[in-house]
């Protein structure tokens, strides 16, 4: 009887593992485009996007015990100023603590300086990528022409090889004294040839506009997966296929991240899916990137960025008087205003811990960037918050004669900070009428100043 039990065991074992053949999934995980994008403003409900997020999207997979390969499209900056190379310092710090494998070079990264590129190609862990850009400057950038990974926990070795290109229609020229750029067809070629049968996939980083990438998919059907990009605003809608091969784009600003999916069945990679999510609300916040952000935070406070941005001249001799100048005249209105949401928009960013962001500063306070506009706290409390002057401009001149033409608002006024970007459900009768000024009599207002 006990014999009999054990042949039916071991029947079950093996008769099990036939019918039910273990597999393997292998994921890649792409992000791209971030430009300069480490977090939601928080200007609007629903938006996506953030390094806090994306983090928690990768650490799922990686939970799973599956193979996961995080890579990066390029231009993680948006500018070359000193705060764009603050935060792609800090990108590429969270791209190391979310385990990233490498970084393909974009035009903006490119950009930045090379001095920067080659503090981060050497010092944050993540390898950078182009098989068509070469640089040559005093400070070395490590760059890598290709990368291999292999796979050997699964049903057999899996080699993965990832190359990466850049357009030579995005860099700028004058930019390119010490940089080298190839026509990515010529230069992909030695390599795609060199890997088709060594690896069980090719991957290529393409950051170019999506046409020129779907040309580089008819040439080299040997590649397996096109990443690409530019400036594609619903990446989910763009995934599309030559012959066989997915060319799909992780959209710009962060908001969303791709994911390609492969199966190892009987010594086979097939692809199971290939998908653009969004980084919505329902994907937790991660204490290691909240961290990161306040560190970067702190780095804006220490150096003191606010007080080093440019301030530009108003024009006419123009200066900016502050709020309190307006409620000598306009008491009723500046109580109104008080009461409203741009009466506290500089208390919305001492609640995030963003009172020392540039980038937030200059719509949450009167004539930031201008000169007389608002420089500190220190040193203009009566410019904090969206004040009188930032709709209806500097006011100088009207305290000195009341009876000057002053004052004019429209759209146009608004969407200077109420963009796409910050507030894409902006409807300019529906927002002023937040906002209206309540009437005021000619004894209170010697001009009666229209609002409108």
């Amino acid at each position: 009887m006990k014999r009999l039990l054990v042949y039916v065991f071991l029947f079950l074992v093996f008769s099990s593992g036939k019918t039910y053949a273990f597999s393997k999934e292998i994921s890649i995980i792409f992000s791209g485009e971030e430009l300069g994008n480490l977090q939601p403003c928080g200007c609007y409900e629903g938006q996506l996007g953030g390094i806090s997020r994306r983090y928690s999207f990768i650490d799922f997979f990686r939970k799973q015990k599956n193979q996961v390969f995080s890579v990066s499209l390029g231009d993680l900056p948006k500018g070359c100023g000193r705060q764009d190379e603050m935060k792609m310092e800090i990108l590429c710090r969270a791209m190391g603590f979310m385990g990233y494998l490498l970084h393909n070079l974009g035009e903006k990264d490119i950009e930045i300086s090379p001095q920067i590129l080659g503090f981060l190609s050497q010092s944050q862990g993540i390898d950078f990528l182009s098989t068509n850009v070469s640089i040559d400057a005093p400070f070395p950038v490590r760059i890598n022409q290709f990368v291999v990974k292999e796979c050997f926990d699964l049903d057999f070795p899996v080699k993965i090889a990832f190359l990466g290109i850049l357009s030579k229609t995005f860099l700028d020229p004058n930019v390119s004294e010490n940089i080298t750029i190839s026509e990515p067809v010529k230069a992909l070629k030695p390599f795609v040839k060199k890997l088709r049968n060594k690896v069980n996939l090719i991957v290529l980083l393409s950051h170019a506009p999506l046409e020129e990438s779907k040309k580089i998919a008819k040439y080299f059907p040997e590649i397996g997966l096109i990443i690409t990009g530019h400036n594609i605003d619903e990446p989910s809608e763009a995934i599309t296929y030559i012959q066989n091969t997915p060319v799909v784009s992780p959209g710009i600003g962060g908001k969303f991240i791709g994911i390609a999916k492969y199966v190892v069945n009987n010594k086979t990679l097939e692809r199971k899916s290939v998908d653009v999510v969004p980084l919505d609300h329902s994907y937790k916040e991660s204490q290691e990137m909240v961290l990161l952000i306040q560190d970067y935070q702190h780095m804006l406070k220490e150096e003191d960025l606010l007080s080093k941005t440019p301030q530009a001249p108003l024009r006419k001799g123009l200066s900016y008087a502050g709020g309190l100048a307006c409620n000598v005249c306009h008491k009723i209105i500046y109580d109104h205003w008080c009461k409203t949401a741009h009466g506290a928009t500089y208390n919305t960013l001492l609640g995030t811990g963003n009172q020392y962001d540039p980038e937030c500063i200059k719509c949450h306070t009167t004539g930031y960037g201008y000169i007389s506009g608002f420089f500190n706290d220190a040193k203009n409390q009566g410019l904090v918050n969206v004040g009188c002057e930032s709709c209806h401009g500097a006011g100088n001149k009207h305290i000195e004669n009341v009876n000057d033409v002053y004052g004019s608002v429209n759209e146009a006024t608004c969407l200077v900070c109420h963009d796409n970007e910050h507030s894409p459900k902006f409807q300019f009768d529906e927002y002023w009428k937040r906002i209206v000024h309540p009437n005021e009599s000619l004894k209170t207002n010697p001009q009666n100043i229209k609002s409108q």
